[in-house]
């Protein structure tokens, strides 16, 4: 059988980065005190960084950015 994923939202993810640039927490004390895995942390941290608060929004089952959509 296979894993459940969990899905947070955005605001979730958000509190996340805030942790780790705002109060200057390392990746392994945000994942200990939001109950997740570290390597999400540094995720989310990376994508915020690039794109800003779009960049946490969910991308699971989204087309992918720079492909030309017909309608």
């Amino acid at each position: 059988m296979g894993k459940i994923r969990t899905t947070y939202d955005t605001a979730f993810k958000k509190k996340a980065v805030d942790l780790y640039l705002k109060d200057g927490m390392g990746y392994k004390s945000v994942a200990k005190e939001l109950g997740i895995d570290h390597s999400m942390v540094r995720r989310w941290v990376e994508y915020f960084q690039a794109e800003g608060l779009a960049g946490l929004e969910e991308k699971r089952g989204k087309a992918s950015r720079g492909q030309n959509q017909t309608t």
